[in-house]
């Protein structure tokens, strides 16, 4: 997990990388504008010299966002063809991979950018032209294949999925779905914004990441079994209070993390970045997720995902069945842990009571984890099932079995 923005590569935000280390977190976006990749019929990757070194030092990986949008063009200000884009890929990642020119002089190994992302919710808009916006994807990623074949490009993130259940994106979907299929692109970076009217949870599962990225292929004609990315989702603080929006950010947490290939029990998701760590609740009242504007002092969306970093440091999945289920597994650091996602279509059994199986030998303790924290300790002692009573149909639940 991690969160961004990191704009133009400043380095004044130190604050900000404060605040991804207290978290907990190791990834941020950095997201670019053009004068500050391409100047002078060049790309400018030096610029972001200073801030890489900053980011290393806090321990943070970077993915880069080149942003562009199609209201520039009226200010003269052109998107560019294929062989600039080629030449923006190949000079950023020549710089900036792992092992890359930069790493290099600063003596730094099997550190740097290995995701380079383009064109921000061009679906919003949609004064981009879908060939023009499907040459500058294909130059951008064959211009960082040409360093590097493992390196991963996408698109900037699309908004219209969530927001208006068009699954072609308004057609930026089917335009770039042969660069998918061809593997030049690797996954999809959805931004989903939960919504209690508009993108609801309640009574149905279609606003899910999971939904959205099934339905998104399906319509696009994306056949290939692609990654899935989030570098921005929330539960919006919006005609509900702040513990209600937490309660539905702990569903939107694990359905962003828990998203599924092809086969339904494959992990898809590469990371996932609520939005936003860095606004403060009182200047972005939707979406802030700080009290504070200047560090991290957690509202309780922030306390949510604290305590979701906290239990399940050094874990991985083992199993993941979003589709039926709506169980998650994880294991790893003497621990297991059961994810249920106890909502009405989001999982096949709603109910409440919850049967655990699989205890490990040498559990002694098992957590019950809401939205707001421990809920209940009990004592386990030579038992390998246990039946937790008392649940609530409609919110998400943790249970963390921890080993000797």
């Amino acid at each position: 997990m991690g969160g961004g923005n990191f704009t133009n590569g400043s380095t004044t935000q130190t604050n900000c990388f404060q605040t991804l280390n207290t978290i907990g977190v190791g990834m941020t976006r950095v997201n670019l504008y053009p004068q500050s990749y391409y100047a002078n019929n060049a790309p400018t990757p030096e610029r972001l010299d200073s801030m890489m070194l900053q980011s290393y030092q806090h321990g943070i990986t970077p993915m880069i966002l080149f942003e562009y949008y199609g209201s520039y063009e009226k200010n003269g200000q052109l998107l560019g063809n294929y062989d600039k884009w080629y030449s923006i890929g190949q000079a950023f990642a020549d710089r900036f991979r792992p092992n890359g020119k930069w790493a290099q002089a600063n003596g730094i190994q099997d550190w740097g950018v290995s995701i380079y992302t383009a064109l921000n919710e061009p679906d919003v808009e949609n004064l981009i032209s879908k060939t023009d916006y499907h040459n500058a994807l294909e130059g951008l990623a064959d211009g960082v294949h040409s360093v590097d074949k493992s390196l991963k490009v996408n698109p900037g993130g699309f908004a219209k999925a969530n927001s208006n259940s068009d699954y072609t994106l308004r057609g930026y979907g089917p335009a770039i779905a042969d660069l998918y299929n061809s593997g030049k692109l690797d996954g999809i970076d959805l931004h989903t914004y939960y919504d209690i009217q508009y993108a609801p949870m309640k009574g149905t599962y279609k606003y899910s990441a999971q939904s959205n990225f099934d339905s998104v292929k399906r319509a696009s004609g994306i056949t290939a079994d692609v990654n899935f990315y989030s570098t921005e989702f929330n539960f919006k603080k919006r005609l509900i209070t702040e513990e209600e929006a937490a309660k539905g950010f702990f569903t939107a947490i694990w359905d962003n993390l828990g998203v599924v290939k092809n086969d339904g029990k494959t992990p898809a998701t590469q990371f996932a970045f609520p939005w936003s760590l860095f606004n403060s609740a009182t200047t972005d009242t939707y979406y802030g997720l700080s009290s504070s504007p200047d560090s991290w002092v957690p509202v309780t969306r922030g306390k949510t995902l604290e305590n979701v970093i906290e239990k399940t440091k050094g874990m991985s999945f083992a199993s993941l069945d979003p589709k039926k289920t709506g169980e998650y597994v994880l294991n790893g650091s003497s621990k297991k842990l059961w994810v249920w996602q106890n909502l009405d279509y989001w999982t096949n059994h709603p109910g409440t009571s919850y049967t655990i199986n699989g205890l490990p030998n040498g559990t002694y303790k098992l957590e019950v984890i809401g939205w707001d924290g421990v809920r209940q300790t009990i004592a386990i002692s030579g038992k390998t099932s246990y039946t937790i009573n008392g649940l609530a149909v409609g919110e998400t639940y943790m249970f963390l079995a921890y080993t000797k």
